[in-house]
């Protein structure tokens, strides 16, 4: 078990937005998280990856406890030195890219490891090379972000991410800044680290492309999950009415 999220809640100004919600994500495992806007989907992987604090509830990473909850109810975070521990767990990859626009595209990919895991620059280097290779970007390493169309600048972010060798990548609705012609070249990557069994969380609105890529889908809406399982039974015969009514809304 790489993920294990127990009884999260999560409120903004009285609203509760994250109503007691459990999931787990296995090693290799893709699990794609689908839903209306407003559902929780994107507060549920900020929580995961502790860019929202949690009210109540308990987060694990491969066994790790990061958030337990205390004798009052409320949740409880591991002292700092040992989140940044598990924060090496996993990998987050943006709706917005969220490169530096000083940076070149190869810096871009190298700063982490150097900075934070101090590993040697030129082995990070080579490493970062190959990633780019991976992305079809190699001939793209002097250039900067602005240089860049938005899907060439997503697929630096998915290799910034994966050049710190996460065993989970989260993905925030990966292609929603994106023209159905980048779109293509994002989902493609995904898909090709599904097919090397990565470990991946995937919060999106491209339908077919979850139906396609992920082991297991979740459906939530108004902050609970709603429906979950098998692709081909969420999306081919959902068992719940609300899932029925977005579905359909989606198709039309």
């Amino acid at each position: 078990m790489i993920l294990q999220m127990d009884h999260i809640r999560k409120s903004f100004d009285g609203v509760e937005v994250l109503k007691d919600i459990s999931m787990s994500v296995d090693s290799g495992e893709v699990v794609s998280i689908i839903g209306p806007s407003g559902s929780g989907k994107s507060t549920l992987l900020r929580c995961a990856t502790f860019l929202e604090k949690i009210d109540a509830g308990e987060i694990r990473y491969m066994d790790k406890a990061a958030v337990t909850t205390n004798n009052e109810g409320k949740a409880e975070y591991v002292p700092h030195k040992e989140l940044k521990l598990v924060k090496e767990y996993f990998g987050l990859v943006f709706q917005q890219f969220n490169l530096f626009p000083h940076y070149s595209v190869l810096k871009n990919v190298m700063d982490a490891p150097v900075h934070v895991l101090k590993r040697p620059k030129e082995e990070v280097r080579e490493e970062a090379m190959e990633l780019l290779r991976r992305m079809d970007l190699e001939s793209r390493a002097d250039a900067y972000p602005f240089q860049l169309s938005g899907g060439q600048q997503q697929r630096v972010a998915i290799a910034r991410a994966l050049a710190l060798k996460p065993s989970i990548l989260f993905f925030d609705e990966p292609t929603s800044a994106l023209d159905p012609e980048l779109t293509g070249e994002v989902l493609k990557v995904i898909r090709q680290l599904a097919e090397e069994k990565m470990t991946m969380v995937v919060v999106t609105h491209e339908m077919p492309f979850a139906r396609a890529v992920s082991n297991r889908v979740i459906f939530m809406d108004k902050g609970v999950i709603v429906e979950q399982g098998d692709p081909e039974l969420v999306f081919g015969s959902p068992s719940q009415e609300r899932t029925k009514q977005f579905l359909r809304n989606y198709q039309r």
